[in-house]
């Protein structure tokens, strides 16, 4: 069988699969990356959908699966749904978030007109933001990752010292907590998408 490597962009797949097929030799694996854990079975369907831009759901869902392994995601998902979102609950969101791998990886596997995928996006920057973030909520108290609103002008000065950035830095962070929270506010009153997604995250 043939071991594909170097398959994280699309542009070369096609001619791979030519050659393939040419010797008549079976695709049992491809790379999409640098890493031994980079490595997938070879899904002829699954392939020609990332392929022709459709995306790969499925192997998306995958590694939220294997990332949630370990971690009330059940739990977490109920907290979300609720209307009760800490800064507790963005740390664990984006502890799995990264441990499905880089962001432009996980991007790749989304649909080409998938409303959330732009291109524009510079994937390395927002994964250093949100690890930038990581830093900053790790420099946090218990008391303030689970009541945010305590956080004021003394308390972001200590913050900001303790992980290495700066005050706005900070402030950026609680920025993107409100908006996080306000979406999710939002979903928590939508019944149908949280019976949904509390389904899903029933993994086995």
């Amino acid at each position: 069988g043939i071991v594909l490597t170097k398959l994280d962009g699309t542009a070369k797949g096609g001619g791979a699969l030519s050659a393939a097929a040419e010797v008549g030799a079976p695709i049992v694996f491809i790379g999409t990356g640098e890493h031994i854990n980079d490595f997938e079975p070879f899904d002829p369907q699954r392939f020609i959908s990332r392929l022709l831009g459709m995306g790969d759901i499925q192997a998306l869902l995958e590694k939220a699966e294997e990332s949630a392994k370990g971690k009330d995601a059940e739990k977490l998902a109920q907290r979300l749904l609720s209307g009760k979102f800490t800064l507790r609950d963005m740390y664990e969101q984006m502890d799995m978030l990264s441990g499905m791998g880089p962001l432009q990886k996980i991007s790749e596997l989304l649909p080409g007109n998938f409303p959330g995928k732009m291109k524009n996006v510079d994937m390395e920057e927002t994964q250093r933001r949100l690890q930038r973030f990581r830093y900053i909520m790790d420099s946090m108290t218990d008391e303030e990752l689970d009541n945010p609103e305590i956080i004021k002008s003394s308390r972001i000065r200590r913050i900001a010292k303790g992980a290495g950035v700066e005050h706005k830095d900070v402030k950026e962070l609680l920025k993107y907590y409100r908006m996080t929270k306000g979406m999710m506010k939002g979903f928590s009153g939508n019944r149908k998408l949280r019976k949904n997604l509390m389904k899903q995250l029933k993994f086995t």
